[in-house]
């Protein structure tokens, strides 16, 4: 039976609302395969420059533990006995980025959520340049802190049909070389950037906008920042725990669905690390943090959603695509 009264009724205490939530999946099963003998290594420095990087009064962070081995868990309990980590969550078996990603997302009440692998590295002042763009492009959906030139077209129907033949979309060298470089380095894979039977390749020339501030249209789903409001009425169920298109059809799809753009920062704020640590990971220093201004989230305001169905939006896309040879 009961007796007396639960004190926590009677405490008043509130939960706090913050605005931004980082949500980190990673996906360990073991540390004697040449694949993921550094990967410790790897999730710690994420960890690290990502509770180095970010504004604890506007952001909280979810780390989501795909099933991974038993050695991941010292370091994991570093970061929660620093209290750094708001939620975790251990799922028996691994369930894919998608699954992991999706139940999370769509249960949570912060405006924005950026959606990261664990094998990014976080730079100094990364929250403020993504949210520059949302507050600077008020149809800003889904913003990244790696230039995405390279992904332009995918899913971004909606930025070319709002502004191609009004001539604001811009294309021309925006992002330096070294930027270009420390991308596709970064992902073993210099030949990333390359535009087969185009004049220029992608570190060549991007398309952008620009209004107080640049932004690359394009962005990459291993590490974004978006709307949080853009996933509350996707409800299909990710039957495969991993395929093919899957992070296209979840992440990447739904922000256009709804008249947003997919757009990026016109420097790598962010670094790609692999399953190796290299001299630039060795190298980055956190000596004077630039952290977000919490002030900055009241001049993000809420974007109107495209008048104009999703299909007429990418048959438009498809045209114009292929007159001008985009």
């Amino acid at each position: 039976m009961r007796v007396g009264i639960n004190p926590e009724k009677v405490r008043g205490e509130k939960n706090i609302l913050k605005q931004h939530r980082v949500v980190v999946i990673f996906y360990i099963p073991n540390i004697y395969e040449e694949y993921y003998k550094e990967s410790l290594s790897i999730l710690d420095y994420c960890l690290n420059s990502l509770i180095r990087t970010i504004n604890f009064d506007t952001t909280c962070i979810t780390l989501i533990n795909n099933n991974s081995c038993s050695e991941v868990n010292p370091i994991i309990n570093k970061y929660i006995g620093n209290n750094n980590i708001d939620k975790y969550v251990r799922f028996d078996e691994n369930k894919g980025k998608v699954y992991a990603a999706m139940t999370e997302i769509r249960g949570i009440y912060e405006k924005f959520v950026t959606i990261t692998d664990a094998d990014v590295l976080f730079l100094n002042g990364w929250e403020g340049e993504v949210f520059n763009i949302f507050r600077d492009f008020p149809k800003a959906g889904v913003v990244s802190p790696i230039p995405g030139q390279g992904l332009a077209f995918n899913h971004n129907n909606s930025v070319f049909f709002d502004n191609f033949f009004k001539s604001k979309i811009k294309y021309s060298k925006l992002v330096s070389d070294y930027d270009c470089d420390l991308f596709s380095e970064s992902l073993g894979n210099k030949a990333i950037l390359n535009r087969n039977n185009h004049k220029y390749s992608w570190k060549d020339k991007q398309y952008y906008l620009s209004n107080k501030i640049k932004a690359v249209i394009g962005a990459p789903h291993f590490v974004a920042t978006y709307r949080s409001n853009i996933f509350k009425n996707i409800s299909k169920f990710p039957k495969m725990k991993f395929k093919n298109g899957y992070e296209d059809f979840y992440l990447d799809k739904p922000a256009d669905i709804k008249g947003l753009y997919r757009l990026s920062t016109t420097k790598c704020n962010a670094y790609h690390m692999g399953n190796r640590v290299d001299l630039f990971i060795k190298n980055v220093k956190f000596n004077k943090i630039d952290f977000i201004d919490a002030s900055l989230f009241n001049k993000i305001g809420q974007p109107r959603e495209s008048i104009a169905p999703y299909r007429v939006r990418e048959f438009f896309f498809k045209i114009i695509k292929r007159i001008f040879r985009l």
